[in-house]
């Protein structure tokens, strides 16, 4: 009996040490989008369908600043110096991989696809007079 008892517990150590205890999560971008501080990132272009050809913008024409606080600036480099540029919040939703921002009384809904981590396409899921897909890229040196 005595015997049993010892075999049992070593076995079940021995099968304990086999579990490697490895999880998976899902992605929180929020450090991605806000770089730990505060991120500039431009509209790099625009898609109405995934078939259409990327309509790009002129550089610093339409720009996000994302801080990790959790605050947003919308606008061009002439609205930052006017001091007339749009501000509201932003929220990561992991789980659903979506990017809220709320600003004034509008809401905008995104589904975040990563390209890598100097291209972001967010698919507009709300929103008015927005296109379907819109390409950011860090706020790159003037050509």
């Amino acid at each position: 009996m005595k015997s049993s008892w010892f075999f049992s517990v070593i076995l079940f150590f021995l099968l304990g040490g086999c579990i490697n205890g490895e999880q998976i999560f899902r992605a929180d971008h929020t450090h991605l989008i806000s770089g730990g501080n505060s991120k500039v990132w431009q509209l790099m272009g625009t898609q109405q369908t995934e078939d259409d050809q990327l309509k790009r913008n002129t550089w610093g024409e339409t720009m996000f600043v994302f801080y990790v606080s959790g605050e947003v600036l919308v606008g061009s480099f002439g609205d930052f110096d006017k001091g007339t540029f749009d501000k509201g919040h932003f929220k990561f939703h992991p789980k659903q991989e979506e990017l809220s921002i709320y600003i004034a009384s509008e809401k905008w809904r995104f589904k975040l696809d990563v390209q890598s981590e100097d291209h972001l396409v967010l698919r507009t899921v709300k929103g008015h007079n927005l296109a379907t897909f819109l390409h950011l890229v860090p706020l790159a040196l003037p050509d």
